[in-house]
């Protein structure tokens, strides 16, 4: 299964750069991972919130495949410990899923045709981060669910 990471927004900072880069690493042991920079919607300032959230939903809805698994980053998706997201990796792995797109929308969310046509929507928690860090802590997650897979001694229970 190939998995990657697909976020609406600017270039990362090098802090985040750098410790996304650590987490890759380690994941080219487990998985095809690759984190893909969707740029912003060109005068994005002059567009009101709903036209901006359909235009970002447009060019993914374009990028995305038939058979792609979109899982999507959402304040309203179901919560799950990193054992369930564990669980959630192996299932789509025994399910034969080649491609999981995990997206975090834009600054405003995610428009409900793109929340509709995803597979499964995802909440990280009830606070708002940065997109930034979401892309981070996401990666790192992704890592440590590999690790409980292989049982290997990074997650303690």
């Amino acid at each position: 299964m190939k998995i990657q990471l697909w976020s609406i927004g600017k270039e990362h900072d090098p802090y985040i750069r750098e410790g996304i880069a650590v987490f890759q690493k380690r994941l080219q042991h487990y998985v095809d991972f690759d984190v893909k920079l969707i740029p912003t919607v060109k005068q994005a300032a002059s567009l009101s919130v709903p036209e901006l959230k359909k235009q970002e939903a447009k060019i993914i809805m374009d990028l995305l495949q038939p058979t792609d698994y979109l899982l999507a980053l959402d304040e309203k998706g179901k919560m799950m410990t990193t054992i369930q997201f564990s669980d959630f990796l192996q299932q789509r792995t025994n399910a034969g899923t080649r491609q999981l797109i995990i997206l975090i929308g834009g600054a405003f969310g995610i428009d409900p045709s793109l929340l509709q046509r995803a597979q499964m929507q995802l909440s990280l928690s009830p606070l708002t981060f940065p997109h930034q860090l979401v892309r981070l802590i996401f990666t790192e997650q992704l890592y440590r669910a590999y690790t409980v897979l292989n049982r290997e001694k990074y997650h303690h229970q």
